[in-house]
């Protein structure tokens, strides 16, 4: 079974079928998590984030109606699990500052979940028609790695880190700006926060 795919498991899942949910559990818990830990910097934290969306998966399976690529969906999870995590906290540490700001200007830019699933898509679908390396920083630097730490990783300079992150700037304002010229540059302002903090 552990062939199937995400679409057949979320099938049998909704019809109760607890070995199913095991393998979905098994396939995405470790890049969930990865995912929550780099946003949350709380290993015991992260953890919980997952747990409960796997939580409201089973509790809502009979109801579940998710489109497109199911781990788009769950990585979408993640970063409102997130979001909400640091708003149910009084958190006053400054090396949370940046998050807080940028989950206010969040908060005042996308009203439902409906615009923030849609702007997430938009995001994917431009940064699937960058070339690899600018995918690669885009990924990296949303996972919260610093410009040095992505050096690192790429083996690149710094300085062309920071080229890179420019360009993919420049390219998501223009994909954003064509999609919502309402309030492109809102959410610009909430790309740029995260790209270049």
């Amino acid at each position: 079974m552990k062939g199937i795919s995400d679409q057949e498991l979320l099938l049998q899942i909704q019809h109760g079928d607890h070995d199913a949910f095991d393998i979905l559990f098994d396939r995405y818990w470790q890049r969930l998590y990865q995912s929550a830990r780099a946003r949350l910097n709380d290993s015991d934290t992260a953890q919980d984030v997952v747990q409960e969306i796997f939580i409201k998966i089973w509790q809502r399976r009979a109801i579940l109606d998710i489109s497109g690529p199911l781990e788009n969906y769950l990585q979408s999870a993640v970063r409102l699990s997130v979001i909400s995590h640091y708003r149910s906290k009084k958190v006053t540490e400054v090396q949370l500052e940046d998050a807080l700001q940028r989950i206010n200007m969040l908060e005042d830019s996308i009203e439902s979940l409906t615009d923030y699933l849609e702007l997430e898509k938009t995001l994917q679908q431009a940064v699937e028609l960058m070339p690899e390396m600018l995918k690669r920083v885009y990924q990296l630097r949303s996972e919260n790695l610093s410009v040095k730490a992505i050096a690192g990783e790429l083996g690149l300079a710094d300085q062309t880190v920071k080229n890179y992150i420019s360009e993919v700037s420049r390219r998501l304002r223009i994909a954003i700006a064509q999609k919502y010229p309402e309030k492109h540059l809102t959410y610009m302002a909430l790309i740029i926060a995260m790209l270049h903090k």
